[in-house]
């Protein structure tokens, strides 16, 4: 349900126009059926912690089935029930996938200046290296290489401008080793050197 909710509801269509096409399938037997299907679902979604348990939710679910003036509006409460079940599983999923994010971009942040890889990030935030990969392009729209080399070219910008430190300093202070490296990363990034960007903001 959670993976793929148009999916879902194309299956709860099919299967019920299924069970509808039967000979031997009564109303009564559709009934019991799609009521056993949701409750099922409602039963995955409190489990995932996207619905919460009432004992008394479920109380009018046998009497809005037996109201239901004929098929087709058997049909439109169980697909109304399982659209709503989708819709709070994806909610959950989402909001499951910002908080991840947050987390991990909170990680980068404090840890930007050490040697630290997506492994790294992922095993901090409890997923694997490559579902932590895919989730991180999907919402920041940066790779993790991407993300943490701009986190750096930024600070490098910033003691540039605040600070006289040597270029080979500020490259250590950000993360990198080999100044070398760092210059040929921030060129890349800014379309000058280190010394040139601190030239041309009037700090040489």
């Amino acid at each position: 349900l959670e993976k793929d909710a148009a999916g879902a509801m194309n299956c709860a269509e099919g299967f019920f126009e299924w069970m509808h096409s039967q000979q031997a399938v009564t109303r009564e037997d559709i009934e019991i059926k799609i009521l056993e299907m949701v409750m099922n679902a409602e039963r995955r979604a409190f489990f995932a912690g996207t619905l919460k348990y009432n004992v008394n939710s479920r109380r009018s679910y046998i009497r809005e089935l037996q109201s239901c003036t004929d098929i087709e509006n058997l049909k439109k409460w169980f697909l109304d029930k399982t659209r709503e079940i989708c819709t709070k599983l994806e909610n959950s999923k989402e909001k499951e996938a910002g908080s991840i994010i947050d987390r991990a971009k909170e990680y980068i942040n404090e840890n930007f200046r050490r040697d630290i890889s997506l492994d790294d990030v992922s095993r901090e935030v409890d997923i694997s290296p490559y579902y932590f990969s895919k989730l991180f392009k999907q919402e920041t729209g940066k790779n993790f290489i991407e993300y943490l080399t701009e986190l750096r070219m930024n600070k490098a910008k910033e003691l540039l401008r605040c600070t006289s430190k040597r270029s080979s300093e500020i490259a250590g202070e950000v993360g990198y080793k080999d100044a070398h490296y760092f210059s040929y990363l921030f060129k890349k990034a800014q379309g000058m050197t280190p010394s040139e960007y601190r030239k041309t903001r009037g700090e040489a």
